[in-house]
């Protein structure tokens, strides 16, 4: 498991010997492929060892789009709905490889156990829990009425938080599985619009096959942005 590389060498040694104990299913989905669907069986849970996967929830009644909640890489962990115990057994959310990506599955009974006999899995899954919902709280991936240019910025900076590598002057490289066209098909729009987005983003560029950005000065638009748009949703209540 040597591409988690995003995680402590802590955890890193933790996923290493669990996964010599338990011995997971190895899987491997190609790019675009539905790795599961809200309301299937959650039959385990998958740590991702190498790619990225979109988790999203599909369009519903008013409200048209497919809805993206997170971009999950290496040393991730899906499918934690078996945390739920008996209030369901199945997954609430879709989840699907964006590049190619492998995985291991521990089968919902033995992550259960895995989970009772190793403390530092358990804190580990909690904590993920915790973030996800904390990330989820403040807006990580914005609604699809946000401009395309914020959700595209708040989409690059939490790959860059996630998985990117850093360079000098505070400079992440993505990676370069992280195309123009990943991030189409993740918005829903075309790769013509991203590239739009793109150039209205602050320092992004592109360095031979990976995107290279800064993450402060993402930052700071993004606070500018968002200042904006409440000071426009304050004058339209205060109007009304």
């Amino acid at each position: 498991m040597e591409d988690v590389t995003n995680k402590t060498e802590t955890s890193l040694a933790t996923w290493n010997r669990v996964i010599e104990i338990y011995a997971p299913l190895h899987v491997r989905y190609p790019l675009g492929e539905l790795i599961y669907k809200a309301g299937s069986y959650a039959a385990g849970t998958y740590l991702v060892s190498s790619g990225f996967v979109s988790e999203y929830n599909m369009p519903q009644k008013g409200r048209p789009e497919k809805s993206l909640l997170e971009i999950l890489g290496p040393g991730d962990l899906i499918g934690l709905e078996v945390f739920l115990g008996g209030r369901t057994e199945l997954h609430l959310s879709c989840a699907r490889a964006i590049t190619e990506t492998e995985l291991f599955f521990f089968e919902r009974a033995a992550f259960m156990k895995l989970i009772e006999e190793e403390e530092t899995i358990k804190s580990y899954c909690l904590s993920c829990l915790s973030h996800r919902f904390y990330s989820l709280k403040q807006g990580a991936f914005s609604p699809s009425n946000t401009p395309l240019e914020e959700r595209v910025g708040r989409l690059l900076l939490g790959l860059a938080e996630k998985s990117g590598e850093h360079g000098e002057e505070g400079t992440v490289f993505l990676s370069p599985e992280v195309t123009r066209a990943t991030l189409s098909q993740l918005l829903g729009v075309s790769t013509a619009k991203v590239d739009r987005a793109i150039a209205a983003l602050p320092q992004i560029s592109q360095v031979g096959e990976q995107m290279a950005l800064s993450p402060e000065s993402l930052r700071c638009w993004l606070a500018s942005a968002t200042d904006v748009g409440k000071s426009s949703l304050k004058r339209l209540f205060d109007d009304g």
